[in-house]
């Protein structure tokens, strides 16, 4: 029985990964019903215990939290793409279900050693903290995460293949926190939100729509790493805060 309730496990794990990959790739005619949504919701407990035998009481939670809880436990047993054979470790996106803004990089750059804390990079983190707090968001009202969940070892790039294997993670996120508004940051995260195959000097600074949700908008802008190394970028990365304030606040953008 146990075999067989596991076997059924990795059935359905198999095929809501493939649904989040086609997502990704833009699919956007799947019918989005119900049974659908609930299947897409399914946790890891729900699917290993029969219905028959859950206690009595118990709720199937649908919840961002719980949503986001279980896609962090199949991020961190990831192996989709090569970059999971020479990672330094994996970093889960962070911050509050209920977030008001969502943060999306593309990957965390460690060079001196790893931690699962550093989203960005250690310096990016501090310049991140910093851009939230001056747009009035408290660090609950923000969740962050990148488009590549591993952490390259070396000081590599990842490829557009690791990025493919791993964006339907982001879609997922993107589905269980319903952001209204979206800042993404950096050239891979602008491009694989919005579809845009644009320069991100010609993206950002204006609300886009999000590919993978046709409730949330856009905001393109320049990734703190590159601000660390130009740093008379800045401004115009406070024009784009400024506006995301503006849209969160109720007003025109």
């Amino acid at each position: 029985m146990g075999g067989t309730v596991r076997s059924g496990y990795e059935v359905l794990r198999r095929i809501r990964g493939l649904i989040g990959f086609h997502q990704a790739m833009g699919i956007e005619m799947y019918p989005r019903t119900g049974g659908m949504r609930r299947f897409l919701e399914l946790t890891d407990s729900d699917t290993l215990v029969p219905a028959g035998q859950r206690a009595k009481g118990t709720v199937r939670s649908g919840s961002a939290g719980t949503q986001l809880r279980a896609l962090g436990q199949e991020v961190m047993t990831c192996a989709r793409c090569a970059l999971s054979a020479n990672r330094m470790g994996v970093i889960p996106g962070r911050g509050g279900s209920g977030c008001r803004l969502m943060v999306v990089g593309d990957w965390s750059a460690q060079d001196d050693g790893f931690t699962g804390e550093i989203l960005f990079g250690p310096e990016e983190d501090l310049m991140l903290g910093k851009m939230m707090e001056a747009i009035g968001l408290k660090p609950e009202e923000v969740y962050v995460t990148n488009c590549i969940k591993c952490c390259p070892a070396g000081g590599r790039e990842p490829d557009s293949a690791c990025a493919t294997a791993c964006f339907s993670f982001v879609c997922r996120e993107i589905a269980a926190l319903g952001p209204p508004v979206i800042c993404a940051m950096g050239d891979l995260a602008a491009g694989m939100l919005t579809g845009r195959k644009e320069p991100l000097i010609r993206l950002r600074g204006r609300f886009t729509g999000c590919r993978h949700a046709s409730s949330t908008v856009v905001m393109p802008t320049f990734h703190p790493r590159l601000l660390l190394r130009n740093p008379e970028m800045k401004k115009a990365v406070w024009s784009d805060l400024q506006a995301i304030r503006r849209r969160l606040e109720g007003k025109n953008g």
